[in-house]
């Protein structure tokens, strides 16, 4: 089990002592769990020499953490939600959105926990009133946090079912608990998961270097020189 307070330590230790908590405190675990796996996300890029900026949704830069607590649509504008602008060098952006919904393939809407894509399609996204494109997405990132219970089968059919609509290369299941079940199904369907994901954990490295693999390839596209 994680409870929220070492979560939220771990959230301020990635995002920095200036991080402002306040709006995300009183969430529930779930919630922060997504905003733990945000940060970690962050976190290995600013590692990594890119310059990560927390900024709301007008773009101006904050230190309050403030995230959808429901999926929603990443051009809406009635609430000023947080999320992480990313940029190596003179490669064009990258954003890091938690609980947005994203086209896919098919052209239902699906909500992805954390979200990276580039700031190019998020700004079409803004302009035309549309969710992002899933086939112009980095990453997608399945959050579940249980407390009492264990991970059920159907998380992962349900995740299967989410990446064979999205097909985003970098598409990663996570979550806090462990299932011999869902491991079995993730290694058959040859999908990327990570079970047992918390705060100071080993589990939480391996996912970073799961991580690495969506800036590595953004890279390779825009600016090869840039090692990470």
């Amino acid at each position: 089990m994680t409870d929220t307070r070492a979560l939220l330590g771990e959230i301020r230790s990635l995002l920095g002592s200036s991080v402002d908590l306040t709006g995300i405190s009183s969430n529930g675990a779930d919630d922060i769990y997504e905003v733990f796996i945000f940060s970690l996300a962050a976190a290995f890029a600013h590692d990594r020499g890119a310059d990560v900026k927390l900024v709301d949704h007008m773009g101006r830069p904050t230190n309050e953490l403030k995230f959808r607590r429901s999926p929603g649509q990443l051009f809406a504008r009635d609430h000023s939600y947080t999320h992480a602008l990313i940029r190596f060098g003179f490669t064009p952006p990258l954003e890091l959105h938690i609980g947005i919904r994203v086209q896919g393939g098919s052209g239902v809407l699906h909500e992805a926990d954390v979200l990276m894509l580039p700031q190019e399609e998020a700004d079409i996204s803004r302009q035309a009133g549309v969710a992002p494109r899933a086939a112009k997405c980095n990453l997608v990132i399945e959050c579940k946090h249980y407390v009492n219970s264990s991970l059920d089968l159907g998380l992962a059919r349900n995740f299967q079912g989410l990446y064979a609509d999205l097909h985003v290369k970098h598409s990663y299941f996570v979550a806090n608990r462990d299932s011999i079940s869902v491991a079995r199904y993730f290694q058959a369907q040859k999908r990327e998961y990570e079970q047992r994901v918390s705060p100071g954990s080993r589990e939480a490295s391996y996912l970073q270097a799961k991580i690495r693999g969506a800036f590595r390839d953004y890279l390779a596209k825009h600016d090869p020189s840039i090692a990470i």
